[in-house]
């Protein structure tokens, strides 16, 4: 990460907060409490023997609260009983990125704090990669790693946790060159590297690592460029072309995984590609999802829509 133009414990203040979610503390509490109080939410009272089942992390959306605030109480149920980690790893989404690849060192000051990173880990990881991995602009007002960040914040300041918490935020593409020829990369791809540079992190801190994929899945419409209105069929087109995807995830299978999003060039804007190959690689043959929430939201003001879903990592 060499070349990064600002100094190890330079910040990155909360773009959405005021907008997206309240500037507030107490509100911002408040805010997210009420998420698991709606019906169709995960329920506050998580199931006490599903708390105890070991899990390597969950998938996120990282939709605007306001638009599904119920799949983000789907995605962080499985933490409101479990002990808590003091490392997360965030496989976030590089909306504009200039690399396939990047991390930031900077901690992220939200309305309930300040979320420190890792600088040993960071250089660990940085020193263990034959790339680049700077791209500060890219992390600059991210809202796939702003957003999990404060809910885990509120979530663990509710159940009454004051321990701090650490993260390491990794900025992942769209994979492009994969998607078109609709195969995953070589075994000496940077994907490859990077996931062999995490491995070790994973392996030494256990448990106590947690691991969000804060993705989001297909944007279809006129608001994405596409030349047709999103109606009902299509909806249901989408929904049978995404559970297709997500059956190669949960079967570990990368092949199928690129096969099927390279049929059509994934036209339909999966937003996640980059960051669930990583976790595939990353987990291996440990690498085991359960979905638990799917939802489409259709917006008629322009007839456009997004979709996402949440799930553990067990």
């Amino acid at each position: 990460m060499s070349g990064t133009p600002h100094p190890p414990h330079a910040v990155l203040p909360a773009r959405c907060a005021g907008v997206c979610y309240p500037a507030d503390p107490e509100a911002c509490l408040d805010y997210f409490r009420k998420f698991f109080d709606q019906p169709g939410a995960a329920a506050w009272e998580a199931d006490a023997e599903a708390a105890l089942k070991p899990h390597r992390g969950i998938i996120a959306p990282h939709i605007d609260f306001r638009v599904s605030s119920k799949a983000y109480s789907h995605a962080f149920a499985p933490w409101l009983r479990r002990p808590a980690a003091d490392l997360y790893l965030i496989l976030g989404v590089g909306h504009r990125a200039r690399r396939e690849w990047s991390l930031d060192r900077r901690d992220y000051i939200t309305p309930l704090g300040r979320v420190p990173v890792e600088p040993s880990l960071l250089a660990e990881i940085a020193r263990s990669c034959p790339f680049p991995l700077d791209d500060p602009s890219a992390h600059q007002g991210e809202h796939s790693i702003e957003f999990p960040l404060v809910l885990l914040q509120a979530l663990r300041r509710l159940r009454g946790i004051e321990r701090p918490f650490s993260y390491i935020p990794v900025l992942c593409g769209g994979m492009f060159r994969d998607v078109a020829a609709g195969q995953p990369p070589g075994p000496d791809s940077p994907l490859e590297q990077l996931a062999a540079a995490l491995r070790p992190l994973l392996n030494r801190c256990g448990s106590n690592l947690q691991i969000i994929v804060s993705i989001d899945g297909c944007h279809i419409g006129p608001r994405f460029d596409h030349p047709f209105q999103v109606d009902k069929a299509r909806l249901r087109a989408t929904a049978a072309w995404e559970e297709t995807l997500w059956q190669q995830v949960e079967g570990r299978n990368m092949e199928g995984f690129f096969s099927h999003l390279g049929k059509d060039g994934n036209a339909r804007y999966f937003d996640g590609v980059g960051a669930l190959a990583l976790a595939l690689r990353l987990l291996g043959d440990d690498f085991h999802l359960r979905r638990t929430h799917y939802e489409q939201w259709f917006d008629s003001s322009d007839t456009s829509a997004v979709t996402f879903t949440s799930g553990i990592l067990e």
